[in-house]
């Protein structure tokens, strides 16, 4: 976004005079999007011609308007997404135990294979450590008057948390092939998943904006990145292509330290679902240049924003800078391309293929009261290009990330943050329920509301969702872990046993649905039969 006035950062780049004031303003040309000839850079505005906005935006998925909070959280952590972290969660628990040889009084010899029930309360602890922010996580179960909060206790104990995060997994390590280069291959089912929900559930309004966002990270990692501008200076980059009126993420894609050309990520970003729609397209000066503006002006896509002038500006403009006075302004054309550089205390560059060359008064005034005229240009880039800042603004409100590690976990939880925000988003916009409308329902409310159904304590035993899918090739069956508390081995109740009423203990269980079964005869019915 840019600085208000005398906030407003430049480089040494230097423009030609060009008076703004010039009779060229009061006879206005139009020109075509896509000019059938080369066309040369000019000195004369003209008005842009700008196609209708055609894509049908809002929700696109069935939705009643007195839903639950809770209910549009799963929109995007949905029973799969849960499924899938549960199996990874316990593959990785058990590839743990049969290479690693736990200590005589390791914490792990009293470890359980999780079920999905069990990884709600788990994500609704975390939401709930983002609000209520203590130093350490052994505080939120501390006995003492200041810390002592029972609620965390009578969810889930101290040792099954730590339990459960030092397992928490969301990739098979095994699976990945030698040959495999991505970086981000432990955590891409957590990205696919998303990014695909994000973008069939909800399609953004005209106006969108695509800004850096950043997952704080010190650690070792090969493509950490610096930006000295941002809140968070060191960690993980990801692109977001936001609504610029809600904020609403509905892209993104994180950063893995290779570099490839700005047009290319900023088409990708786009994709064919808002291009040739009459999107405008709001972003800074680390994406624009000339020939982005040429190639999306092709796809009925439309840009605004700040501007380098090596990306493309004529020569000529970098020859009189010295004769601007402040407040002036000139600028340069190529068809629908519009280069303008505006002197405040710096200079100011702008590029468009939205508006023309036009000064207008602006809202704020100087220390004499006297209006102050500005290019149109800032002014829609200041409106439009807060939907980045707002959605990067919610996500720090109430972070669930603490120190670890392993970025992994890092990474999945702002992840998961960005799920929440989208499903605050479009709860406030659709929602009809009288309660949350007469009140000031505000994001943390939401994340309460939601942490509450996360976390209720549901006795009914549930089946994992995969149990019937890959036969018998892929539920390998495995030894339940070592316990301390048996003097006999470990053992666990049959889960298809007690749906039978008998009482019934067992050394093996599912691998991959983490459930105990008799050998052989309970196995084979529990993956095979729908109703065991």
């Amino acid at each position: 976004m840019i600085p208000e006035l005398n906030e407003i950062d430049s480089d040494n780049s230097t423009v030609i005079d060009n008076d703004p004031q010039d009779s060229n303003h009061e006879h206005l040309a139009t020109t075509s999007a896509v000019p059938d000839t080369p066309i040369s850079w000019t000195y004369g505005d003209i008005v842009p011609v700008i196609v209708p906005f055609t894509s049908s935006s809002g929700i696109k998925i069935d939705i009643t308007h007195k839903m639950h909070p809770f209910s549009w959280i799963k929109f995007f952590l949905d029973d799969d997404l849960l499924t899938h972290i549960t199996t990874e969660t316990n593959r990785y628990a058990h590839q743990q135990f049969n290479t690693h040889e736990l200590a005589p009084h390791s914490r792990e010899l009293s470890y359980k294979y999780v079920a999905s029930d069990e990884i709600w309360t788990y994500l609704g602890i975390v939401f709930m450590t983002g609000i209520d922010k203590r130093p350490e996580i052994e505080d939120y179960w501390s006995t003492r008057p200041l810390f002592h909060t029972p609620w965390y206790g009578q969810k889930m104990s101290l040792r099954r948390f730590q339990q459960i995060s030092k397992f928490l997994h969301f990739a098979d390590n095994d699976a990945r092939p030698a040959d495999c280069e991505d970086r981000l291959y432990k955590v891409r089912p957590i990205i696919d998943s998303l990014v695909g929900k994000f973008r069939n559930t909800y399609i953004p309004e005209k106006e969108i904006a695509i800004d850096e966002g950043m997952i704080a990270w010190k650690g070792r990692l090969i493509f950490r990145v610096y930006m000295p501008d941002k809140p968070d200076k060191y960690g993980i980059k990801a692109y977001l292509v936001c609504e610029s009126t809600s904020g609403y993420i509905w892209n993104f894609e994180i950063y893995c330290g290779k570099s490839r050309p700005i047009k290319e990520l900023v088409v990708d970003l786009l994709g064919p679902q808002l291009l040739d729609k009459g999107y405008h397209l709001y972003q800074d000066n680390y994406y624009n240049s000339v020939e982005l503006c040429e190639t999306l002006l092709q796809r009925n896509t439309y840009v605004c924003g700040t501007f380098r002038m090596d990306r493309g500006a004529p020569k000529e403009l970098k020859n009189d800078v010295k004769k601007l006075k402040k407040g002036e302004s000139v600028f340069s054309r190529k068809g629908q391309v519009l280069v303008q550089v505006w002197r405040d205390k710096r200079d100011v560059k702008l590029i468009s293929t939205l508006h023309t060359a036009k000064i207008v008064e602006s809202a704020k005034t100087n220390r004499k009261g006297e209006k102050i005229c500005r290019p149109e240009v800032i002014g829609d880039y200041n409106k439009h290009m807060r939907g980045v800042d707002r959605a990067d603004q919610m996500l720090h409100y109430y972070p669930c990330s603490r120190k670890t590690v392993k970025w992994t976990k890092k990474l999945v939880f702002f992840l998961l943050q960005m799920a929440a925000l989208n499903s605050f988003i479009l709860f406030k916009k659709y929602t009809t329920t009288e309660k949350y409308k007469k009140r000031n329902y505000k994001f943390k409310d939401f994340i309460l509301d939601c942490v509450e159904k996360m976390t209720e304590q549901n006795k009914q035993l549930k089946d994992p969702e995969n149990r019937l899918e890959g036969g018998l090739k892929v539920h390998k069956m495995v030894h339940v872990p070592p316990s301390n508390n048996k003097k006999n081995g470990a053992m666990r109740k049959c889960r298809v046993c007690a749906k039978h009423k008998i009482r019934k203990e067992t050394s093996v269980m599912c691998a991959s649905c983490g459930v105990a079964l008799c050998k052989l005869s309970c196995f084979n019915v529990y993956h095979t039969m729908k109703n065991y």
